[in-house]
């Protein structure tokens, strides 16, 4: 599957929130110091604002109406709340029982 298809299938998903507004994306990409993988940033600017992917899906950028996760109300919000105690990871879902799936890149606003 190419990733314009993996796109066009998320996006034919019932139900999804609408795409994020390119500045909610740029200001994720400007606090962490660097860009988001670029499929991760196509689906949020093509095809929702969160909610897509596995179980209740992925957290959305600000603007989100997606409130699956307590804990934070977007991945940006989180990284703010958890960067000292977790540096240089980006939380984009979570599984259940304390297991998440993050980016850990390393981020220039907090080397690891």
């Amino acid at each position: 599957m190419t990733e314009d298809e993996l796109v066009e299938a998320i996006r034919a998903i019932p139900g999804l929130l609408p795409p994020a507004s390119p500045e909610a994306v740029d200001e994720v990409e400007q606090v962490i110091g660097h860009p988001l993988p670029p499929l991760l940033r196509r689906l949020y600017l093509e095809a929702a604002n969160g909610g897509f992917g596995p179980r209740d899906g992925v957290l959305g950028v600000a603007g989100s109406e997606y409130e699956h996760h307590v804990e934070a109300a977007d991945i940006l919000s989180f990284y703010r709340d958890s960067r000292d105690e977790f540096p240089g990871m980006l939380w984009l879902f979570d599984w259940g029982y304390g297991i998440r799936t993050s980016i850990q890149n390393c981020f220039p606003t907090d080397p690891c």
